[in-house]
């Protein structure tokens, strides 16, 4: 019977306990199960045996697993992980050496993070947070008088409905493909950036195939769903926020680096564009932080990725593809070299 070790730690108790008791019910499904709690991220190969493990997942990156600790297993063939850069904190030279699988559960938050950031577009067209605050602190008279304009429209940016908009979408991976597949489905007319995929797998998810400057020339709304890599760094650059059309609206999820945020701020706070944020450049943002309480802003605390489905799923990418790796079939979720050389940018981005 095939052996498995999940480290947990007393924080991942605490803020997601369904996560271990998920890695635990799935790993039985498929072997023996060690759990081994390890808040003071020591090396796990000075505190058990490691010579029976056949798989190990763990949540957090640190010093957990080390090259000691690959070298102390030799029956590993398998190891998961929810490290947000799928084999950043992995001793992934060592892993890549022994052609030790490394499964990247993190594509199992792109469904939750793609709705939220689908969703920040829809409110932000139809001005939802500002009619939802006039409702909550104005007097019904007041509200339902409706002004010239159309009562979801404001004449200063992009507004009424996804179908009419020209949508850039820049990174396609799990996320940003999910995004332009469903404006795409809403009648948009969808332009895709990313320099990693073919030009046919952009169009696979709805997209056309665009460079990153006629995209920031010609959208309505440009949604930021870059990974969180050196990679894809200011990819829109301050010349290429300055080029987006007054009122357009810019959606970022993900992380905010992939944009040029002091130029973004100031665009923002010349009242020329929307911003629509999951992420920032501070973080948590400081309670005098000039996004926050502007009319061309919404705003939610990165929680896309920050649900229960979210993390179930992540498990479960984790898990059967360690029933596939055990049954002799291709792993779906397994971080490749050539990947992580482009997230860690020892591939540079073209263009």
């Amino acid at each position: 019977m095939s052996k498995f070790l999940f480290i947990r730690s007393t924080n991942l108790e605490t803020r997601w306990p369904f996560v271990p008791e998920r890695v635990v019910c799935r790993l039985q499904e498929i072997g023996e199960v060690v759990v081994v709690n390890n808040d003071d991220q020591s090396p796990i190969s000075v505190q058990m045996d490691l010579s029976d493990i056949d798989g190990v997942i763990f949540w957090d990156g640190g010093p957990q697993l080390t090259d000691a600790c690959i070298e102390a297993a030799p029956r590993l063939k398998m190891v998961g992980a929810v490290a947000d850069n799928a084999g950043m904190g992995l001793p992934v030279e060592a892993l890549f050496t022994r052609d030790i699988s490394i499964i990247d559960g993190t594509r199992g938050w792109a469904q939750s993070v793609a709705e939220l950031g689908l969703g920040l577009a829809l409110s932000a067209l139809r001005r939802v947070p500002w009619w939802h605050q006039r409702m909550r602190s104005e007097a019904p008279e007041t509200v339902w008088q409706y002004e010239a304009d159309q009562y979801c429209d404001d004449s200063r940016f992009v507004n009424g409905t996804l179908g009419s908009k020209q949508v850039g979408v820049v990174g396609l991976g799990q996320i940003g493909r999910r995004v332009a597949a469903w404006c795409d489905a809403l009648g948009a007319t969808v332009g895709g950036y990313d320099p990693f995929i073919s030009k046919e797998a952009v169009r696979a998810c709805g997209a056309s195939p665009s460079d990153l400057d006629t995209l920031v020339d010609t959208v309505d709304l440009l949604f930021i769903t870059v990974p969180p890599t050196p990679s894809a760094d200011k990819i829109v650059s301050r010349d290429r926020v300055y080029r987006l059309r007054n009122g357009a609206i810019v959606v970022v999820v993900t992380r905010a680096h992939g944009i040029d945020m002091t130029a973004l701020r100031e665009r923002i706070y010349a009242d020329e564009l929307i911003g629509a944020f999951d992420v920032y450049d501070l973080e948590p943002l400081p309670a005098d932080d000039l996004l926050l309480g502007r009319d061309n802003v919404l705003h939610v605390p990165h929680i896309a990725g920050r649900t229960k489905d979210a993390n179930v799923q992540a498990v479960d990418i984790i898990v059967d593809d360690f029933a596939r790796i055990l049954r002799g079939e291709t792993p779906q979720a397994r971080v490749t070299r050539e990947v992580l050389d482009v997230r860690l940018n020892r591939q540079k981005t073209p263009g």
